[in-house]
């Protein structure tokens, strides 16, 4: 029989691959993140995670940007 699969995780995948973004290409990580259940944390731990997250994309555009030189 066929899988059933999440719309969201098809098109954030569709979008990884648009974009070169090999990060975002594990299907099985992308489900696992968007199905989480993130309410038990804290507000200021998901600012936390937030700002970690961002400073990671900013990190990888940095050397991207870096490696074209």
């Amino acid at each position: 029989m066929y899988e059933k699969k999440d719309l969201r995780v098809l098109k954030i995948l569709q979008k990884a691959r648009e974009f070169g973004d090999a990060d975002l290409l594990n299907e099985n990580l992308v489900s696992q993140l968007i199905n989480s259940d993130f309410r038990k944390l804290s507000l200021s731990e998901r600012e936390q995670i937030v700002e970690l997250l961002n400073s990671l994309i900013s990190a990888k555009d940095k050397a991207l940007l870096s490696n074209k030189i």
